[in-house]
């Protein structure tokens, strides 16, 4: 080793750790300011999504507002929100679905505990990532699967508990994290609400022009839609046929059998008029047991065929109901223009009919032909 050779302390290194401390504090100030943005971002978001939930009443409104508002701020290829209706608590039903594989989430009836959404719904706590394809009745008709591949599902409280729950669905893997979670976690609670608001509010409209004991629509409702099916038919020189149908022997049941056997013959008739008829036809309770249907574009000739149908429905709810032939039925018809321009007037002559029927059976008590008032029948107090 040669002794002559000296050795010198070399540059600091420092020099080539300055060319990148600048830089990365730049980045980081550029971090930082971006970091503020987007916390203001998701602060104004936030606040259109509450604002939007409590502007309408209307349950498909909501959910479409929350659904554009939420695409800004969570990625989603598909958002579904199930609903667990009072009819169904245990079941949850897809309420508004959007996005891809529209149809798959639409016809889905998740059972409470049952999959994804299900598991959700019943253990109150949200689900990060999850496998799509768990959810019952996944597997579309090919027997494939969707390409969605992530979900994100938080439960939705209302004042009386678990309302149902917002699940998202992306094709991606592991799209979400827990920003995406801490959102969805911050309106939970006001989605729940909005949601319960909207079927009270949807039940309340129902009640209005239903009747509570069939799920018939009422008197209100029948004029409304004789109305526009009539006016209907002005336009396009059409016909329609009414019908008003009495139950003979209905006294007997109540008075024998009792109120509560009365209300179960009175679901069974309802059930077979409406089964009876076609998808627009019309089948309303008056009230008691007085059934009224619309027929449009029905000829005369083709009413004693509909007419004989209704008879044996009527007897057969009887035997169904109590166990015995104790019922039948009786049928006036009216038709438009033939028998009156309007409403009230075909209503009244069939009306007429039915009790000319009725005498004609001596199943009841014979009763004078009445002048009876349907609009103000029609009307609440």
């Amino acid at each position: 080793v040669s002794t002559d050779v000296k050795f010198e302390r070399g540059l600091a290194p420092a020099a080539g750790f300055a060319g990148t401390s600048a830089p990365a504090s730049s980045t980081n100030r550029a971090d930082f300011l971006a970091s503020i943005a987007a916390a203001r971002q998701e602060v104004q978001g936030l606040f259109e999504i509450t604002q939007d939930l409590g502007s309408s009443l209307s349950l498909d409104e909501t959910l479409s507002l929350l659904a554009v508002r939420l695409k800004r701020m969570v990625p989603y290829d598909s958002l579904a929100v199930y609903v667990r209706r009072p009819d169904s608590p245990d079941m949850l039903v897809p309420e508004y679905v959007t996005g891809e594989n529209f149809r798959l989430f639409s016809s889905l009836r998740i059972p409470m505990g049952q999959g994804l959404s299900g598991w959700v719904a019943e253990n109150r706590k949200p689900i990060l990532n999850g496998n799509p394809s768990v959810e019952p009745g996944y597997l579309n008709d090919s027997g494939r699967f969707s390409t969605l591949r992530s979900a994100l599902g938080i439960h939705l409280e209302g004042p009386d508990g678990v309302m149902g729950v917002l699940a998202l669905y992306h094709a991606d893997k592991d799209i979400y994290n827990n920003d995406h979670l801490r959102i969805l976690m911050a309106i939970s609670t006001k989605v729940g609400l909005a949601i319960d608001n909207a079927l009270k509010f949807e039940q309340v409209a129902s009640s209005a022009t239903t009747d509570y004991l069939t799920g018939l629509p009422n008197a209100r409702s029948l004029f409304l839609h004789l109305d526009g099916e009539i006016a209907r038919a002005r336009r396009n020189n059409g016909q329609i046929a009414v019908l008003v149908c009495d139950l003979d022997g209905f006294k007997q049941v109540n008075d024998r059998f009792g109120h509560l056997e009365g209300n179960k013959v009175l679901k069974l008739v309802a059930r077979g008029f409406r089964e009876c008829c076609r998808e627009y036809d019309y089948v309303a309770r008056m009230g008691g047991d007085e059934f009224v249907l619309v027929l449009p574009g029905m000829a005369a000739k083709e009413l004693d065929t509909k007419v004989k149908r209704l008879m044996h429905i009527a007897a057969e709810a009887g035997r169904d109901g109590v166990g015995e032939q104790i019922l039948s039925a009786s049928v006036g018809t009216a038709h438009f223009p033939e028998d009156g321009p309007d409403a009230e007037t075909l209503l009244a002559e069939a009306d007429k009919r039915m009790y000319r029927v009725k005498q004609a059976h001596r199943l009841t008590e014979p009763r004078t032909e009445r002048s009876f008032d349907w609009r103000k029948a029609a009307t609440f107090p």
